[in-house]
């Protein structure tokens, strides 16, 4: 009995082992991304945190949405930064969900950044952005991963 029940720790401890190492390789590099896009959070906005989003280019386009909540009396400075994949990723900030038809507004796009691996949005209030990726598919037909780098700046109060 006691040789099964080592027999199946060991099976479980070996299997946790595999399909650990197996996603640790399939993720992106975010502290090293967010390492060298740190210096371009501008003065006087100071780094705050960064957050991950990771997508994978297959055979199909889709869409991926995160949020993020600016706070009343402060200034912020969004900086992204990605994985440097080839795929066109589409970036689009509105101020309501995808999940709202009605009276979403876009406050905010990736054309406006200096290429496909940096973009910049401060936020001009209070409230909740809804920041969606519009991710192609993948280009040469093989499936990879990908991520952008949202790093937060603040920069204390705002002025009234």
């Amino acid at each position: 009995m006691k040789k099964k029940i080592l027999f199946f720790s060991i099976l479980i401890m070996v299997s946790a082992l595999i399909c650990t190492n197996h996603n640790i390789f399939g993720q992106c590099k975010a502290k090293q991304i967010m390492k060298s896009c740190k210096p371009n959070v501008p003065k006087p906005y100071k780094y705050d945190a960064y957050v991950v989003t990771e997508f994978t280019f297959d055979d199909k386009e889709k869409k991926q949405e995160v949020m993020f909540t600016a706070f009343s009396g402060m200034k912020y400075r969004l900086i992204f930064c990605s994985s440097g994949f080839e795929e066109p990723v589409k970036m689009n900030i509105y101020d309501k969900s995808n999940r709202v038809k009605k009276g979403r507004n876009k406050l905010y796009d990736n054309s406006q950044g200096v290429d496909n691996n940096f973009w910049s949005f401060q936020p001009s209030k209070p409230g909740n952005y809804y920041i969606e990726y519009d991710i192609p598919k993948s280009l040469d037909g093989k499936v990879k991963k990908g991520c952008v780098v949202l790093l937060i700046g603040y920069a204390g109060k705002e002025e009234q």
